[in-house]
């Protein structure tokens, strides 16, 4: 009987640490499911690598995107079946570059589908009527007009349309009106480009401005060792948790 308990104990232990390793497995694959799915379809860490939306959003501010429902984060064939999304004027939006489809854009939505619009020396003009827009600034002290000798680039800084925008698509526009690259050099925005919402900053650091282009591999090496570097000195930690709207 005792040679047989203890043959009994010994052969448990394989079977104790399989069962072990099964678990660790099967949490492991758990949690990877669970986080696939939260940044993929839920929310994504993001980041703003320039100026445009200064000073809402500052160059090296890190938020969320709330992802639900956004065409871009599905395919196609599913767009359709998902529930309408609504999106109003103000709303911050980003989406895939109408210029470069792998360039993400960060911008308010200006200007609705429908509706009639028109910039007149910096001024927006929905269907004719001036619009208030508490969130905008202004950098350069100039403002241009249709003139000859004033650059195009200038003119349609300042000055756009009258366009309607078509079915589906959305004029948008940085906060930082003298430095944005926007629906004012592009065109519109269609909303199945659309892929999501930013939430709240969670984490912000000094940086300074920088291309949207995906950075080499050793333009990431040097970032990270900035960050290592002044992590404390530049984090900015007043930003921490404030909600973007």
């Amino acid at each position: 009987m005792r040679m047989f308990r203890r043959r009994g104990r010994a052969s448990d232990e394989p079977l104790k640490t399989k069962s072990k390793l099964r678990q660790w497995s099967e949490s492991l694959l758990s949690t990877v499911a669970f986080v696939w799915v939260f940044t993929n379809g839920i929310a994504q860490a993001t980041e703003v690598p320039t100026e445009s939306m200064k000073p809402t959003i500052l160059a090296g501010d890190h938020f969320f995107l709330d992802k639900v429902a956004f065409p871009a984060n599905y395919p196609e064939a599913v767009q359709k079946y998902l529930p309408a999304r609504t999106v109003q004027r103000g709303d911050i939006i980003a989406f895939w570059s109408p210029e470069n489809s792998t360039i993400r854009l960060v911008k308010r939505v200006v200007g609705l589908p429908g509706e009639t619009i028109e910039i007149r020396e910096r001024q927006v003009f929905i269907d004719g009527k001036p619009l208030n827009e508490p969130y905008k600034v202004h950098v350069d002290p100039n403002i241009y007009k249709k003139e000859s000798w004033v650059p195009e680039s200038l003119q349609r800084r300042d000055n756009f349309g009258p366009e309607t925008i078509p079915a589906g698509q959305y004029f948008m526009m940085g906060d930082n009106r003298d430095n944005s690259n926007d629906s004012r050099f592009w065109g519109f925005a269609r909303r199945e480009a659309f892929i999501g919402k930013p939430t709240f900053i969670y984490w912000s650091f000094e940086n300074d401005p920088a291309d949207p282009v995906q950075p080499n591999f050793k333009e990431l090496l040097q970032h990270y060792a900035s960050v290592a570097e002044h992590f404390f000195s530049r984090t900015r930690w007043f930003r921490t948790g404030e909600v973007l709207r």
